[in-house]
This record gives structure tokens, C-alpha cells and sequence, in this order.
């Protein structure tokens, strides 16, 4: 499996809009010679093989990672503090923010729990003044006990002369020691970090000696500029601006898709239905089997009730065991794309495997019931498309005695007047519904975003 870095790319974009200028900007390299990955602000440097070892999350999560230390500038606000404990910090409140955003953390990770509450550099602090404590306190140990006599005293003195000394040896022996022991604390690499300040100061003292153009540089300003407002605005306030950026980019792009369906649909109730292509199938969102009644389907069963010896044989009868029933119900209103009615349709595919099943649609009306028996059925139906959403409609619609009774809908309208029990609502997309009986099942707005990925490659290619 090769990494797929465009792709990688665009679920970055996706699940952190915020940070788009600087995904943008970031260049991307596969590189053999870094055991994970790492940063100088400029490139990105990753591993395919540990990348290609990673689940699609802990993939972002590695890359999120990396773009956090451009995006906050903490390889340039390293200069003048204890680089160990600036990464150790850095590094923990990243990952704290990625977790809590759903992200699973990558083994060897920075992981303190405690880091949610804090930014970068106050983090640091926390962590500075507790080094300090801790040094006193072992400070405090190697004088106990040394205070009856001058000889004592001069040999504490010697000690701690002597402490200090070892002390500003082992520093000396640290700082000399290879930049991948001192820096890295983490699953990351951070030992690009001293040479990029290295660069970044030759960088200065040439922007000094050489004017140069005016476009890139505003261009380098722009960037500089939008790199310190994340720095200044902090990490947790970046992170809790991400989400609020990135629900409004999902509404927005539900509402372009339906535009766009409504557009080719046009105004209104399409009565006559529509046929539509290319439906395909997919892996299960949710696993039916467990979830519908006598989900385990037989198509027959042999059986020694009433055998009979034949001609020296038992003869056994075969019967029909009848497979669970469902009625399946597809809102089709304005507010559902037709990318989203294709994914409701995918999931009828699969229900049908583990169940016999008749689909119907509602809008404001509902449109009957049309009994499927292979997935090439669902492929020759017509959907009415477009107009308002009545759930009243919807729940009037199912049999009285159908065992399992399922509703697809994005669940933007009210909720019907009468309790009806035995529903299952499965609600694509990030609205909160709470029906009078049934259950609730929420495809999650990181799951619709994923159905959408096609539909923002397609529309990415059509623009280049």
C-alpha cells in the first residue's frame, strides 16, 4: 500500500478548515531517512512505511500533529527555553486536542490527560516549575544531615560546588549529545528544530541584505501574519474556532448539494420520479443483522418433521422458513441531496441482505411502498425528489404489523405528533432529533463527511 498524500490531504482539509492556508503551504515529502515524521516548518518529512502501518485516524492524527507545530510556531518559540520540556509541553497539549476531537493517539505519544487545560506555554511553565521543585527537593535530600559541624558545612559546600559543576557538565554533555536523543519525546521526530532556527536566522540576515520582491513578500507576510494569530490566539481557542469553521463548512456543503440535486430536479416535487445512476454499494454503516429482528436469514431448512420412510430412506420435507420483513421509509425532500439519497440507498442494499424489504418514499406526501427482492431493483426505482418533509406522513405510512420499520432522513423537520414505537431513525448528519418512541441512529457528521469526499474531489478537479 502506498500513501496516498493528496488524499491524506483533503481529510486534513476537511476535518481542520482552520488550518487550511498552512496545509496549503506545507510541502509533503516521503523521506526513508526519519523513522515517523517531523517538521521545520516548511516540509513536512514522513515515513511511507510507519504512515502506511497507521489506521486512516491515527494518519491524521500524525499529520494534524505536525501542521499544529507550523500553525503555532513552536519550533521558532523555542529559542530561549529548556527545549526538552517546550516539546514534552508542546507535544502534550497537541495530543490532548486531538483526542478530544476523536482522534485515537499514535503509541509513543505525549500523553497527559491534565494538558486539555492548557496552552503550549503555560503548559511549559507548569512544567518548568515543577522541574524546579523537583531539583530542590533532591537538592534539599543531598544536604540533609550535613549540618553539625564545619567539616560538614565545608563538605556541603564542596557538594554543592561540586553539584553544580556536574550539573553544568551534564548540560554541557546534553547539549552535545545528537539532536534526536535531546528532542525527541514523543512518537515524532523534533531534531529539525535547531537547524530550521539556524536557517530561519541566515533567512533574516538575508531579508536585511536583499529587498526582496514586493509580491512575496507580502505573500511571506500573509503567511506570517496568519501564523501569529494562531500563536496569540493559542491552541484551545484555535481548536474550539475549528469546530464552530468546520460545522459551518458542512452546512454549507449540505446546502450546495441539495441546491445542487434541487437544481437538477427542479422546483418542486419531481411526481413523475427520477432514475438515478451510478448508486453503487458500500461497506455497512451499521451492522443490520444485529440490529433487525430474526436477523439470521434462512432461505430453507431441512427438517425431519413429518419424514417419511421411502423405499428404505427417510424422505425429509423441505420448508420455507420465512425471513424477517422490513418496511423501509426514504425521505426525498428538498433538504436531501441526491449524494445523500444515494447513500440511504447503498444502506437498503445492504439491509437486503438480511431481510426481505419494501421501500417507499415521503416528501410531503408519501409516494407507496415498492417490494425489493434483488439489490438491481433498488437500481430501477423512481424518487420522487424535492419539496417540504412531514414525519406525520412518514409514520402513517407503515403497516400496522410490519416487525421492522426503518426511516432515512437528515431529520430537518418537526417531529411527528404521535408516539409510534418499533421505528428506527437513522439521521445522516449532525441534527439531534428526539422522536416520541423508537430509536435514534446518528450516521456522525466525521461519517457523512467521508461520503462527501468524492463530491469535494470531483469538484477540486473540475476547478484545477
Amino acid at each position: 500500500m502506498s500513501t496516498d498524500i493528496d488524499s491524506i490531504k483533503r481529510k486534513l482539509l476537511i476535518k481542520y478548515p482552520t488550518f487550511g492556508s498552512v496545509i496549503a503551504n506545507l510541502e509533503f515529502k516521503a523521506s526513508k531517512d526519519i523513522a515517523t515524521a517531523g517538521t521545520n516548518g516548511k516540509v513536512l518529512l514522513y515515513n511511507p512505511k510507519f504512515i502506511d502501518s497507521l489506521s486512516e485516524k491515527q494518519q491524521i492524527f500524525i499529520f494534524t500533529h505536525e501542521v499544529c507545530h507550523v500553525a503555532f510556531e513552536h519550533i521558532f518559540r523555542s529559542e530561549g527555553k529548556d527545549k526538552r520540556l517546550w516539546n514534552i509541553a508542546t507535544d502534550s497539549v497537541i495530543n490532548a486536542l486531538l483526542k478530544q476531537d476523536g482522534l485515537p493517539m499514535v503509541e509513543g505519544g505525549v500523553d497527559i490527560p491534565e494538558a486539555i487545560n492548557y496552552d503550549a506555554e503555560e503548559m511549559y511553565n507548569k512544567l518548568l516549575e515543577e522541574e524546579k521543585k523537583k531539583q530542590e527537593q533532591q537538592s534539599q535530600q543531598g544536604n540533609q544531615g550535613q549540618q553539625n559541624s564545619q567539616d560538614s558545612r565545608e563538605q556541603q559546600d564542596s557538594q554543592g560546588s561540586q553539584g553544580q559543576q556536574n550539573s553544568q557538565e551534564s548540560q554541557e554533555q546534553q547539549n552535545s549529545q545528537s539532536q534526536q536523543e535531546e528532542t525527541d519525546v514523543g512518537h515524532d521526530t523534533h531534531s529539525l528544530w535547531d537547524k530550521a532556527i539556524e536557517e530561519r536566522k541566515k533567512e533574516q540576515q538575508k531579508e536585511t541584505e536583499k529587498t526582496e520582491g514586493k509580491e512575496q513578500e507580502e505573500k511571506e507576510k500573509r503567511e506570517a501574519e496568519e501564523k501569529s494569530k494562531f500563536a496569540k490566539q493559542g491552541e484551545r481557542e484555535t481548536f474550539k474556532q475549528n469546530k464552530i469553521e468546520r460545522r459551518k463548512r458542512l452546512q454549507e456543503l449540505s446546502r450546495e448539494l441539495a441546491n445542487k440535486s434541487s437544481h437538477e430536479a427542479g422546483d418542486g416535487i419531481q411526481r413523475e420520479g427520477k432514475i438515478l445512476s451510478d448508486i453503487g454499494i458500500a461497506t455497512p454503516l451499521i451492522d443490520w443483522r444485529k440490529l433487525l429482528r430474526q436477523a439470521i436469514r434462512y432461505d430453507e431448512e431441512y427438517t425431519r418433521k413429518n419424514a417419511r420412510m421411502r423405499n428404505g430412506y427417510f424422505r425429509h420435507r423441505i420448508e420455507q422458513i420465512p425471513m424477517p420483513e422490513a418496511e423501509i421509509l426514504l425521505d426525498t425532500s428538498g433538504s436531501v441531496s441526491e449524494v445523500l439519497l444515494k447513500n440511504f440507498l447503498r444502506e437498503c442494499k445492504n439491509i437486503l441482505d438480511n431481510s426481505k424489504v419494501k421501500v417507499g418514499c415521503f416528501n410531503t406526501e408519501f409516494h407507496g411502498f415498492t417490494e425489493l427482492k434483488r439489490p438491481e431493483d433498488i437500481d430501477n426505482m423512481s424518487f420522487p425528489i424535492g419539496g417540504g418533509t412531514d414525519f406525520n406522513v412518514a409514520v402513517g405510512a407503515f403497516s400496522r404489523k410490519a416487525p421492522n420499520k426503518i426511516i432515512f432522513t437528515d431529520g430537518e423537520a418537526p417531529m411527528p405528533r404521535e408516539a409510534i414505537r418499533n421505528v428506527i431513525w437513522v439521521v445522516f448528519g449532525d441534527e439531534k432529533i428526539n422522536p416520541k418512541g423508537g430509536r435514534v441512529i446518528n450516521i456522525t457528521g466525521e461519517q457523512l463527511r467521508r461520503l462527501y469526499q468524492s463530491f469535494i474531489q470531483d469538484k477540486d478537479d473540475r476547478s484545477r
